[in-house]
């Protein structure tokens, strides 16, 4: 059904307003373009707006919801349950088959929705994308401390967890995007981080048995695990591919619209448009 504010933002960057139904309340789903349905799923502590620099993508139609946890959304932060939530949006819009987008903590999401309903994810792209327990993290001390991070937030100290989290290497863009993430970032409320989970988990066979095409991307920038990440997904899976963007970081497709755009215009044409 349509929100009562049914659109946002003004020139091409116009998205439609849903809210699909899921397990335990509601996503706030934004809508545009038209085409095969591919549905771009944000990371951490950000929301749906991360996906404005590709709103120029052509022949599609982009469904970018706000995570279970995340932005407008009503449904409790659960990692365990988004692969159904991405099948609720789905069948929300008619689509049997669709194609995915992921960044970061979404890209995650992604694969957990490939691995567990693989009929019905036609294609996949996955921006610095992690993969715990199988490429191994820096042993010094982990990439994103979610411990000491929740332990802030539960003790009523979220400015103090966000002074540090904006200060982090994979918040950092290129001036042109900083002022629109900061104010993603200044919506984000941590609740996800009042809730005990562990990140999603993946195995060799989870990754050697993705069929359907893969676009693995990192940023020349980021940290250097996550483009041993991209790597990896690129060398084991069996249509797989990963592409380093230069002068980027973690949020590659801020840092480099352009660029991943194009990644992903030409991904798109390859695997999805080529069908219709």
């Amino acid at each position: 059904m349509l929100a009562s504010r049914p659109f946002e933002g003004s020139g091409d960057n116009i998205a439609e307003s849903y809210w699909v139904q899921v397990a335990g309340g509601q996503l706030h789903v934004r809508c545009a373009g038209d085409g095969p349905l591919v549905i771009f799923l944000h990371g951490w502590t950000l929301d749906w707006r991360i996906w404005l620099p590709q709103m120029a993508l052509l022949g599609v139609r982009m469904v970018m919801p706000d995570r279970r946890g995340f932005g407008r959304s009503t449904a409790p932060p659960c990692l365990a349950l988004e692969h159904d939530d991405v099948i609720k949006i789905a069948e929300h819009f008619g689509a049997k088959n669709f194609a995915l987008v992921g960044l970061s903590q979404g890209a995650a999401v992604a694969m957990d929705t490939a691995r567990s309903h693989p009929d019905r994810v036609k294609a996949m792209c996955l921006i610095g994308a992690p993969l715990h327990h199988l490429v191994d993290e820096p042993a010094d001390a982990p990439e994103i401390d979610r411990a000491a991070f929740a332990k802030l937030v539960r003790a009523g100290r979220l400015n103090d967890m966000m002074t540090q989290w904006t200060c982090h290497p994979l918040t950092q863009v290129a001036s042109a995007g900083r002022k629109a993430l900061q104010h993603i970032l200044d919506d984000y409320d941590g609740r996800d981080q009042l809730v005990d989970q562990d990140p999603l988990a993946f195995t060799t066979q989870d990754i050697a048995s993705l069929s359907m095409p893969v676009l693995a991307i990192a940023g020349a920038h980021d940290s250097d695990w996550r483009k041993q990440v991209a790597h990896y997904i690129g060398g084991h899976v069996h249509h797989g591919q990963t592409e380093i963007i230069a002068d980027a970081g973690h949020l590659a497709n801020v840092d480099q619209a352009v660029s991943v755009n194009r990644l992903l215009q030409n991904f798109i044409n390859s695997v999805l448009l080529k069908e219709v």
